[in-house]
Parts: C-alpha cells; sequence; structure tokens
C-alpha cells in the first residue's frame, strides 16, 4: 500500500498563511458566514463556539455523499465505519461511539432541521441533497439542544422554499463502477405567503469491490433514493414551515476484508483454522464471498416547525415523527465458506417535542429557554451463523449445532426497546461591557429506557444462508423474556466569557459538562452478555479566538480543550461473546487552527488542522491495564485543505480549478491498540474542474476522488480466537466522474 507524508500538507497551509499576508487589496472580502449555531441566526465569527460550518459552494465541490464525509474537512471531526457503509457513526475530539448495536445512539448528535436523528435505523437513512450547510460544533452540546450529547452535534440545513416565483435545478452525474445519478428540486411560489420545494436524488452504482467468485455480484453497491416535500408559511408574525421526507436504500452490501491472523494459510486460514483458506494474491479490493445480499434502509417522517413573534419574544415548536427499517445482512467473513454470517435487523419510531422561548431584548440580557419530549420504540432482532462450513478446503464437515453448541449454529435474539427523554434548558447571555459577554447554561434530563422481552436462542445453520431465514430454534441460549430497566438523571451546564477585543477579534472561555444516558447492550445472547453501562459523563474546558484580518479576506480561528471523560462506552469482542462495558476514565485535551483566506481575486485557500491526545487513565479488561492506551478513532493528527482557483472568466462564463485533501494519522479502532488492526496515516487528494455558463445557468464538473487509489480500512475487530482472521471495513477506492447542472 502506498504511504504519504503529511509534510506536503503543513507546508501547503504554512505557504497560505503567508500568502494572506503578501497581498494587500481591501476589495477581497470573504463572504459573511452565517449560522445558527446558537439557535439563532448571526456570524460564524461572533460564536463563541467552535464551529466548521460548510455551505452550498463547499458541499457542491466536495461531492459528499452520506455523513461520513464530512470529516474530510474538518479539525478534530473522526468517522469510524463500524458497519461500512451501513452505519455512520462520527466522533469529534476523541469522543466516538464504538457500540454500532442497532438500540444505541452516538456520541456525536445528528440533527437534520434541528431533529435529532439518533438511533441506528434513523441516522443510517439519512442522505445528503438539496442542503443549504452542514454545521458542526464541537465540544459538548446541551443547553441549546434538544438532545445532551457528551462529544458534539452536527446540524444539516436543507433548504426552504424561497418565495420567490418559480425555480429550480435538475443535475446528472456519470461515474466509473457504473455510477449514475440524477437530483434535482423545483421551488415555487403558491401565493402572497406561501411556498413549497420538491426535492429528490437517485443514485446507482454497480460496486467498487470485485467479486471474483463465479456467479457472485459485486458487494459495496450504491442503490439509494430520496424524496422530500416542504411547504412554508411566512406571515407577519408566524412563520412555519412543513417536512414530509422518505428515503431508500437497497445496495448490495459489505466492504469486508478478512485476512487470515497469526501463521496465515500456514496455520490453517481463516475459520478455526480447518479451511486452508487465505486472500493469497487478491488485490486490496477483490473479494471471494459468496453470500452478497442487499441492505434494505427506509426511512420515512415528518416534521413541523413553527416561528410565532410575540413582542419581544419567539416562541419555537418544533415536532416530528420518524421511523427507520435497518436491514444489514453481512458476510463477516468475506469468504468462499460459510464461516461467520450476520443478520442486523431493527426498527425505530420516534416522536420527539421541542417547544422554546427566545428573547430579543435591547438590553444587556438575552436567553432561551425550553422544554424537550422524545421517545423512541426499537424492535431489534441480530442473527450470527457460525461454521456452518467447518471443512479442510476440499470438503466440508457434517456439523450437529446440538453435538457442539458452536459448530453449524445460528445464534439470534430479539428484544423491544423503549427510551424516552425529557429535560429542561436554559442559556442566557448578560453583557457585562460593550466588549465582554458572560454565557450561563443549564439543562436538566431524565432518561428512561425499558427493554422487554429480551430472548435468545440458537438452531441449525445449515442451508439458512441464502434466504436469511433460519430453521426452527432448538434451545434457548439462556434469556427467555428478560424485562429490565434504567433510569438516569442529569444535571449538567455551560458557563463562559467572549470578549472582543475589537470588531475584528474575539477571544473567548468556556467550561461545560456533557451527558450521554446509559444503554443496554443490543447483542447480548448468554445471559452474561445482558449488560448495561452506566451514563457517560464529560467536564470541558476550552480557549479559543476568531479573527477576522487583512479587511475581511482572511479569518483564522483556534481553539484549544482539556477534557476528564469518564464511562466511555465502549463494545467489546472476546472469545466468541459481546461485551457492553464502561472504560474508568480517560484525558483528552488537543487544538484545532482553521484558516480561510482569499490570497487573490482568483484563488481561495481553507485549510485546517487538529491535534489530539486522547487516552485512557482507568482501563483494566481481563486483568490487562489498559490505563495509557489510545481511544477508539482518536487519530493524533488530522489535517484538512482545499484551494478554489478561478482560471479564467469571459462574460457570463468562467471555469475553477478545486483540489481538497485530508489527512489522518495512525489511528486505532479499539482498546487494546493490536497494531496488527491499526490503520497507518494517509492522506486522501480529490480534483475536480467546474465550467459555469449564462450565468451558472449550465455548470459542467469533472471530478476524481481519492486520485492516488489509497487503500485504507475504516474499522477492524479481532477475530482470531474463533475464525483466525482479521476483520476490516475498506474504504472507498479510486472514483472519478463527470456531473451538469441545469438552473432555472
Amino acid at each position: 500500500m502506498r504511504k504519504y507524508s503529511s509534510s506536503s500538507m503543513i507546508a501547503i497551509i504554512a505557504l497560505a498563511s503567508i500568502s494572506a499576508e503578501s497581498f494587500a487589496d481591501n476589495n477581497l472580502a470573504l463572504d459573511e458566514i452565517v449560522v445558527t449555531a446558537q439557535k439563532t441566526s448571526e456570524s460564524l465569527q461572533h460564536v463563541p463556539v467552535s464551529v466548521i460550518a460548510l455551505g452550498q459552494d463547499a458541499l457542491g465541490n466536495l461531492k459528499f455523499r452520506n455523513t461520513q464525509e464530512i470529516a474530510s474537512q474538518a479539525p478534530n471531526v473522526q468517522m469510524l465505519g463500524s458497519n461500512g457503509d451501513a452505519q455512520l457513526v462520527l466522533g469529534m475530539r476523541g469522543v466516538t461511539q464504538s457500540d454500532y448495536s442497532p438500540n444505541g445512539t452516538g456520541a456525536v448528535a445528528l440533527y437534520v432541521d434541528e431533529i435529532y436523528m439518533g438511533a441506528t435505523p434513523l441516522a443510517s437513512g439519512v442522505q445528503l441533497f438539496d442542503v443549504e450547510r452542514i454545521e458542526m460544533l464541537l465540544g459538548p452540546q446541551g443547553t441549546l439542544y434538544g438532545k445532551n450529547t457528551t462529544g458534539g452535534a452536527v446540524n444539516i440545513i436543507t433548504k426552504t422554499p424561497q418565495m420567490d416565483g418559480t425555480s429550480g435545478y435538475l443535475e446528472l452525474g456519470l461515474g466509473n463502477f457504473e455510477y449514475r445519478n440524477i437530483a434535482g428540486a423545483i421551488d415555487t411560489e403558491l401565493g402572497e405567503n406561501w411556498g413549497a420545494r420538491l426535492a429528490f436524488t437517485r443514485t446507482k452504482n454497480d460496486g467498487f469491490v470485485d467479486n471474483l467468485l463465479p456467479n457472485s455480484k459485486n458487494p459495496s453497491q450504491i442503490n439509494e433514493g430520496a424524496l422530500r416535500f416542504t411547504l412554508a408559511y411566512d406571515g407577519e408574525n408566524l412563520e412555519a414551515i412543513l417536512r414530509l421526507h422518505r428515503s431508500r436504500s437497497r445496495g448490495r452490501h459489505s466492504s469486508i476484508l478478512m485476512v487470515e491472523a497469526d501463521g496465515g494459510v500456514d496455520n490453517g486460514g481463516v475459520g478455526l483454522g480447518h479451511t486452508g483458506y487465505g486472500r493469497g494474491e487478491l488485490d486490496f479490493h477483490d473479494t471471494e464471498s459468496n453470500r452478497v445480499e442487499e441492505k434494505e434502509f427506509d426511512l420515512v417522517g415528518a416534521n413541523l416547525t413553527v416561528n410565532y413573534d410575540v413582542g419581544a419574544y419567539t416562541v419555537t415548536s418544533i415536532t416530528s415523527f420518524d421511523k427507520g427499517d435497518y436491514f444489514v445482512p453481512e458476510d463477516a467473513d468475506g469468504s468462499p465458506y460459510n464461516l461467520l454470517e450476520d443478520d442486523f435487523k431493527a426498527v425505530t419510531k420516534q416522536f420527539s417535542q421541542d417547544l422554546r422561548l427566545a428573547s430579543n431584548f435591547d438590553g444587556k440580557f438575552n436567553f432561551i429557554g425550553g422544554l424537550y419530549y422524545s421517545q423512541d420504540t426499537t424492535d431489534g432482532e441480530t442473527t450470527y451463523r457460525w461454521l456452518s462450513d467447518y471443512g479442510d478446503d476440499t470438503q466440508p464437515l457434517a456439523n450437529n449445532c446440538l453435538d457442539t453448541y458452536f459448530l453449524g449454529c445460528y445464534y439470534a435474539n430479539s428484544y423491544t426497546q423503549k427510551r424516552d427523554t425529557v429535560a429542561a434548558y436554559f442559556n442566557s447571555t448578560y453583557a457585562l461591557s460593550d466588549s465582554l459577554t458572560l454565557t450561563a447554561g443549564i439543562r436538566y434530563t431524565k432518561d428512561n429506557i425499558e427493554m422487554l422481552d429480551y430472548t435468545s436462542f440458537l438452531g441449525e445453520a445449515n442451508n439458512s444462508f441464502a434466504t436469511t431465514s433460519d430453521g426452527p430454534s432448538l434451545g434457548s441460549l439462556g434469556l427467555d423474556g428478560r424485562n429490565d430497566k434504567i433510569s438516569d438523571s442529569n444535571v449538567s451546564f455551560k458557563l463562559g466569557l467572549d470578549w472582543f477585543i475589537n470588531d475584528d477579534i474575539m477571544v473567548y472561555g468556556s467550561y461545560s459538562t456533557g451527558y450521554r444516558g446509559s444503554a443496554f447492550n443490543g447483542f447480548a445472547f448468554a445471559p452474561e452478555e445482558f449488560t448495561s453501562v452506566q451514563p457517560e459523563k464529560l467536564k470541558a474546558s476550552e480557549i479559543g479566538f476568531k479573527a477576522t484580518l487583512q479587511d475581511g479576506r482572511t479569518r483564522l480561528n483556534g481553539a484549544a480543550f482539556y477534557y476528564t471523560y469518564k464511562n466511555q462506552q465502549f463494545l467489546i469482542f472476546d472469545g466468541g461473546l459481546q461485551y457492553l462495558l464502561n472504560a474508568g476514565a480517560s484525558e483528552i485535551y488537543g487544538l484545532e487552527l482553521q484558516l480561510t483566506t482569499r490570497v487573490t481575486d482568483k484563488l481561495t485557500v481553507n485549510a485546517g488542522v487538529g491535534v489530539l491526545s486522547a487516552r485512557y487513565t482507568e482501563l483494566t479488561y481481563a486483568g490487562v491495564n489498559l490505563a495509557g492506551n489510545r481511544l477508539p478513532s482518536a487519530p493524533e493528527v488530522n489535517m484538512n485543505l482545499s484551494v478554489d482557483y478561478d482560471f479564467w472568466q469571459s462574460g457570463s462564463a468562467w471555469a475553477q480549478l478545486h483540489y481538497d485533501a485530508s489527512y489522518v494519522s495512525t489511528q486505532y479502532f479499539e482498546p487494546f491498540n493490536d497494531d496488527r488492526l491499526n490503520q497507518p496515516g494517509y492522506a486522501i487528494h480529490n480534483v475536480r474542474l467546474n465550467v459555469s455558463l449564462d450565468d451558472e445557468k449550465h455548470s459542467f464538473g469533472i471530478y476524481v476522488k481519492n486520485l492516488f487509489d489509497k487503500e485504507y480500512a475504516s474499522y477492524s475487530v479481532d477475530l482470531t480466537a474463533d475464525w483466525n482472521g482479521l476483520f476490516f471495513f475498506r474504504g472507498t477506492p479510486r472514483t472519478m466522474g463527470i456531473d451538469y447542472k441545469l438552473r432555472f
């Protein structure tokens, strides 16, 4: 595999900074970025929080398809592909989710139009299309947001009706791996105060992993589509937005790479060392998988946002209902044998209501206060099929599950989990002087989780792989209609000061606490696995600055932080069992720096760097002291860079070259820090050529992503004990394509 040094990216970031000082032109001010990170529209440079914002132009050039990819252009934001493209998990500053069970929720909250999409069947169905901007807030959230989280929040804000005649766009795309895409929107004014917008997307490819097994299909396929209808009313004192959305995915799943562990084929190959199978001369993106089936994601929902102005106050109500169906069939051994095949199924229904009151006083004091309620129900099922083929590479051996309780068995569980959250929050600002402002916020949260009818059983795995349905149960695994419940309560808060040294430079400091509620293990089969974990708690100190320099041509923002992290929840696989556990304590500290500068009237540079130290201070497992090990998905350095060069313009036509890159240093995906499973540092480079005609009525693009075809893993697990294998999810190889956009 190729290796890339980060020195080139450091040099470019340094050059960009120097260049920003080398040119002087007062007419090159950057466009102001307006965000709603604090539940009100304000300039990014006035928000005393570490925020990364990506607008329409950036999103168009970056060609993001899902939430996993946004980490590439954000310092100290990590992605964890714990179930490949089927489950996309984000982390911030080393705080992430390593439990990939369908009933779990993330340490980083995902919001779409202020609606929390926490449960896996909901978050996995989110598609990025017709998006106005994406905001990433680093650090604990809660005094302003519906759901309290330890790591941070990602806000996806979709486009709303423009209330200005009729307009829209149609976009077409083609690429390698038989990629094709069509997307568009139509926006129309329905009357004096009414507007509507209909947006859609449809994307397919034939899979980027080549299955060399005869008469087999390629995995890692995209086959998805989504639709959103938005109706808006904008009156004198009342604004209301109704959104109806639906998304569907049926792509063939699995980008799994199983590498034979210690001793390789000489040790018997994968599968308890008795198949003799190894990958041999297969390329990184080749496989010989005997089970390639479609994942099934369906997400449907409706939400209503109402803002009502009453004098110096605004009352806001956000009501939503969402339903997500999630099915992931997985060939976890990635081989021609039936060694380890999994099915993950879940259906989540969620209702939420956020009601808040915001002041708009002329004086020194203002506030936002609110009440939040959410309730979700998840019906989950998981099936593991073990070693139905336990052969010698020529003739599989017959197995009877009840003879061994291991060879040729399937293990299944089912449960219903009900979870409700009630919270009250209050956030206030007080101007101590014209340049100094105090922020104080508090939140009370009450969480209840009830696990109902948790049952596990086993049966014969033979002949069940192709149909994804198993034979009759042969007996219980010890969990028979188990019921349990957890109740948590928490008070979290934030205190902060921001000081405007002048109109262009602000410094700020804050101390806040974060909380993530308890959880049940959704992967329990044996009684000893049926466990719950305590809430995560985080204490965060942060100082930062935001500077607008060179008469608005350059923005330079930075932050340094220190966290103490208690009871981090993580899932561990050991000897055929999976345990959901709490780490005792961790210490996290680091910094991030973001630069945007318009070097000339044709050249704009964005650059960022994150430096992170995230290590356990208290963690013991199976008698082994793991204190000092790195947290999962917490690279010590990550960097991002994008460059836009408008190299030609004539009348209403122009052409632009875009380049972006990201670098991630060595990272682990499990707490043992096994070097066999780590992902060495790597860089991804992307390029794009844009041509626009007739005042952007017609736009053309040619792009290449992962230009140097870097091979990397997004997740790994040690399966040596039972399958003599090391399990990885592959990252996406080089993709290229063309697209055309018509605006009307």
